[in-house]
């Protein structure tokens, strides 16, 4: 009877153990998501500063094409960026700016990525 509690007692315990590294992986992925979305946001801002300037025109072409990120929080992480001028249903003679911004993360062997669109005019 004291071995099948102790046999017992062992498979509860390895279950738990394997629960407790799949919660702990899952955290680790939804950091990273995070943070690569938290990447691409940063960079379609930067987008929109350089697509907006203060003394000048829009233009697509003043939008750099990536930001590399090495502040806390965001260190290891990318953004590219693509602009593309599109036609404005609602005001056809004020052109409408479309970026998209892909933001990377990258810790160990881990890569996220995640894809924020915005449209502007």
């Amino acid at each position: 009877m004291a071995l099948f509690i102790i046999v017992l007692m062992s498979v509860l315990l390895l279950a738990l153990g394997r629960q407790l590294i799949s919660a702990s992986t899952s955290v680790s992925i939804e950091v990273q998501g995070n943070r690569a979305f938290n990447a691409a946001q940063s960079g379609l801002q930067l987008g929109l500063v350089q697509l907006f300037p203060l003394n000048s025109s829009a233009s697509c072409t003043a939008v750099s094409a990536s930001f590399s990120f090495n502040q806390p929080g965001l260190e290891s992480c990318t953004a590219t960026l693509s602009c593309l001028q599109v036609s404005n249903p609602d005001l056809p003679a004020r052109p409408l700016y479309r970026l998209t911004s892909t933001g990377r993360c990258q810790a160990g062997d881990l890569t996220s990525s995640r894809v924020v669109v915005m449209e502007a005019y």
